[in-house]
């Protein structure tokens, strides 16, 4: 950590972010830095530019920061892309079969799956129990106030996920399966030389002992989850969902490894991609108490000291906005890979077959050619500009297209539901010479985390 610099005169706060490239670099250091922090490997040409073309063994490797080519990869142009082998190699072990790595009709049948669950009809079914969970939260903050906001937001949203999505399992160790599943991500995530090697998607990636040991332990409570149901009457929460899920057309059904991996898979994005956002948005917040004051008003006058409900929602206008600004500002997932199987044109350059893409929405989010002020934490730009969200603009942070993240809708209820109701109850409290960077894993992660203290405002 380090201090942060004395904010210009506008009273925004200027948080933490990764500093670009200077373009003077040369090759070898560029790649040493991108293997450290990926988001640190951008230089000027990818904030000022559409589209950065530069040879990649023999083929070409395409950097987009920028929507209108964002939406012709993903969206578009979908069919003609999939994810890369990198991007196999590293979530392979973990989600092969499941949703998260799979392609074409086998996708489709899994989507179909588990979308259900995450239907608008089913948002307010699953409020209440958000809302129960943070009661629970609430109860043990007011007895060890002092956290570390990374831990204190994962231990949340995983309790939420099991409530939620998982039906509540009794006997499920959460400690021992969350401590896991971070392993997992960091070990799977962080990038070693031989990932940039054209390597074919078949051959295994190495993981560490630990990792390789907290596998293990993912594959078996997925595993052990899938055997508690009753296969007559599985229950209609994610785990019924995906065993009584059958193709309309064949009748098939998914397979074990596929029920295990899409859960694996929801272990993974349905606790750590939230609670990187709760952790992002609670130190934003700390850090700027104007922001604070306005959430507290706004919950107090739309929910009074009561839950948060479904209903709420759309009238939380700025506390979503605190969402929305702290996703731009800290996508959960910065990156997006892609390979091309089917020539095409993408913002006007031919694209070859076997040429890769990274899609970069932690650039575009912050190029100026795109965003009025791009550094500085400004809530209000979305609620001046709604417009910045439509479908097209620069703001992605659950990239786009057909592989849209399938949880967007309850992540987001989570977080705002949470986020009011924390900033409601606690003056949130971070030292003020906080300055964590921007770490990229798989996700973005505060390096060193944020310690913090929460206590009730006193009357």
């Amino acid at each position: 950590m380090r201090k942060t610099k004395t904010p210009p005169s506008s009273g925004f706060f200027y948080p933490p972010h990764a500093k670009p490239l200077t373009g003077k670099e040369g090759t070898l250091r560029a790649t040493w830095i991108f293997l450290r922090n990926p988001i640190e490997g951008f230089g000027p040409m990818a904030y000022n530019q559409p589209i950065v073309s530069v040879p990649s063994f023999g083929k070409k490797l395409h950097v987009i920061t920028d929507p209108e080519g964002m939406m012709q990869v993903l969206a578009a142009e979908a069919k003609k892309f999939t994810k890369t082998a990198i991007d196999a190699r590293i979530l392979g072990p973990a989600t092969k079969e499941g949703l998260l790595s799979v392609h074409g009709e086998q996708w489709k049948r899994q989507r179909k799956s588990v979308a259900p669950m995450f239907a608008k009809r089913h948002m307010a079914d699953l409020a209440p129990m958000i809302a129960d969970v943070m009661r629970e939260f609430k109860a043990r903050l007011d007895v060890k106030p002092d956290v570390e906001l990374n831990a204190a937001m994962a231990e949340l949203t995983f309790d939420v996920l099991a409530k939620a999505l998982l039906g509540n399992p009794q006997g499920l160790d959460k400690d021992r399966l969350k401590f896991a599943t971070r392993k997992v991500v960091t070990s799977a995530g962080t990038l070693r030389p031989d990932d940039l090697l054209p390597l074919p998607r078949w051959m295994p990636r190495p993981i560490s002992p630990k990792g390789s040991s907290a596998l293990k332990q993912l594959k078996q409570a997925a595993d052990d989850l899938l055997d508690s149901r009753d296969k007559d009457n599985p229950g209609d929460d994610l785990v019924g969902l995906l065993i009584s899920a059958v193709d309309p057309k064949t009748g098939q059904g998914l397979s074990r490894r596929e029920r295990r991996d899409n859960l694996i898979g929801f272990f993974i994005a349905g606790h750590e991609t939230t609670a990187l956002t709760l952790t992002w948005a609670l130190y934003l917040v700390g850090m700027h108490r104007p922001t604070a004051e306005r959430i507290r008003a706004e919950v107090q006058e739309v929910c009074g000291d009561g839950d948060i409900t479904y209903e709420d929602m759309e009238k939380l206008a700025f506390t979503r906005a605190v969402i929305d600004e702290t996703m731009r500002l800290y996508p959960p997932a910065p990156m997006l890979n892609r390979e091309c199987h089917e020539e095409t044109e993408i913002l006007g350059r031919k694209i070859a077959v076997g040429d890769t893409f990274l899609l970069c929405n932690y650039v575009m989010h912050r190029t100026e050619r795109l965003w009025e002020n791009p550094n500085a934490f400004d809530p209000d730009r979305f609620i001046r500009k709604p417009e910045l969200k439509a479908k097209g603009a620069p703001y992605m942070p659950f990239g786009a297209g057909p592989r849209i993240c399938v949880g967007m809708a309850f992540a987001v209820m989570e977080a705002v539901m949470a986020l009011g109701t924390l900033v409601r109850d606690y003056n949130i409290q971070i030292p003020s010479d906080c300055y964590p960077r921007p770490l990229m894993t798989v996700t973005l992660r505060p390096e060193g985390g944020v310690p913090a203290r929460l206590v009730r405002p006193s009357n």
